[in-house]
């Protein structure tokens, strides 16, 4: 069975096509992202713009056609933080569904961190073992904490490395003002976590933000995700790559090895949020995972069908 999905974020739409080879498990035929952007201006008005909303839904149109032409069976198209918060998502999934056929499923904050997990546990070989996963995205952080068999905790945080920039970077290169802002902002939401506590526990990372450090950690293409599966960097590595590009303008950013230069104006905020959960609780190494919510969505899908 060949199956497709599309996955609408605040920052990329992801697509994916997949053979699923026996016992629930599958082979990925093709994976690609596209920058959508959805959240441009949006923090301001609560809603996405208009140029915003026809790109992402032309992005769509895209993905489903790519699907057809694969001869695979697009199974859903589901969309995360950016559409829990758009005011107007109802004419973006409308205008999907009047296009394409297709219903778009918006997803809680904790169905994104359950699947996020689910991606990420493979990397864990120790059944018993504890461990967190962090999902840094475009609008939305999700924590998630268990082993391989059941979660103890999950959360789904409002800071993203979109939403950051939108809401506090006034200026190219950041000033200090803006990444004081942002730290701000980013340590006073983790802080409203209740029961959230990650000390001794082994940290596993996905999202843009992760997986665009450990491309530029091991200096790789940026689409090389491959490459980065299983990646461990430690605290120190990090602030140095964030030391290397916070005084940065956007431009110079783009010149930088493993930075995709669309994530340019973005990826500071990312870093400062993930340096904050970590200094917070003293861990001093993550593990990254190449696989995602998207992954984790089809490996969901499969279990869920032979049931």
């Amino acid at each position: 069975m060949r199956i497709s999905a599309i996955e609408i974020g605040t920052n990329s739409t992801k697509f994916i096509i997949v053979d699923e080879v026996g016992d629930g498990n599958f082979k990925v035929i093709e994976k690609t992202s596209t920058v959508n952007r959805l959240s441009k201006s949006m923090y301001d008005s609560n809603n996405i713009s208009e140029e915003a909303m026809e790109n992402g839904i032309k992005i769509v149109g895209e993905y489903v056609e790519l699907s057809k032409n694969s001869n695979s069976n697009l199974v859903a198209i589901f969309s995360t933080s950016v559409l829990r918060d758009a005011g107007n998502r109802q004419y973006f999934t409308n205008r999907v569904k009047e296009l394409y056929g297709m219903n778009v499923d918006v997803i809680s904050g904790d169905r994104e961190a359950y699947l996020a997990y689910k991606a990420c546990s493979s990397l864990i070989d120790k059944a018993d073992q504890r461990f967190a996963v962090i999902d840094i995205g475009g609008g939305s952080t999700e924590i998630t904490v268990g082993n391989k068999s059941s979660i103890d905790y999950k959360v789904s945080i409002d800071i993203g490395a979109v939403r950051l920039t939108e809401m506090f970077v006034k200026n190219d290169p950041l000033s200090q003002e803006d990444i004081t802002n942002i730290a701000d902002y980013a340590a006073r939401k983790i802080d409203e976590s209740q029961g959230l506590d990650l000390k001794g526990i082994r940290l596993v990372g996905t999202g843009g933000t992760v997986k665009t450090i450990a491309t530029m950690f091991k200096k790789k293409h940026y689409k090389e995700e491959k490459a980065i599966n299983g990646t461990s960097i430690g605290l120190e590595d990090i602030e140095t790559i964030y030391d290397s590009i916070s005084k940065l303008s956007i431009e110079e950013k783009k010149q930088l090895e493993g930075l995709n230069p669309k994530r340019a104006d973005v990826i500071v905020a990312g870093v400062i949020i993930l340096l904050s959960v970590m200094r917070k609780y003293d861990l001093r190494e993550i593990t990254v995972s190449s696989q995602g919510v998207l992954e984790g969505f089809i490996e969901d899908y499969i279990y869920s069908m032979k049931e």
